[in-house]
């Protein structure tokens, strides 16, 4: 995301579920890139391990939650 751009966060419930939801300026997931998004160390960046989503992934698992993209 380019400097000067927002970062929304916002949280209300779906009936028994909780939703969490983020959104930003950024400049988006490529389609290409949409089937590999949380496999560990995949990263379209130069630099990066590709594990932060993967590590988010392995969270909302254990809580017995979902990501969405």
């Amino acid at each position: 995301m380019e400097p000067g751009g927002y970062l929304t966060v916002k949280t209300f419930s779906n009936g028994k579920d909780v939703i969490l939801a983020i959104s930003d300026q950024g400049k988006g997931i490529p389609p290409k890139h949409m089937d590999k998004m949380g496999i560990p160390f995949f990263t379209a960046k130069d630099c990066g391990t590709g594990l932060g989503l993967a590590v988010c992934y392995k969270i909302a698992a254990r809580h017995n939650a979902a990501i969405d993209i």
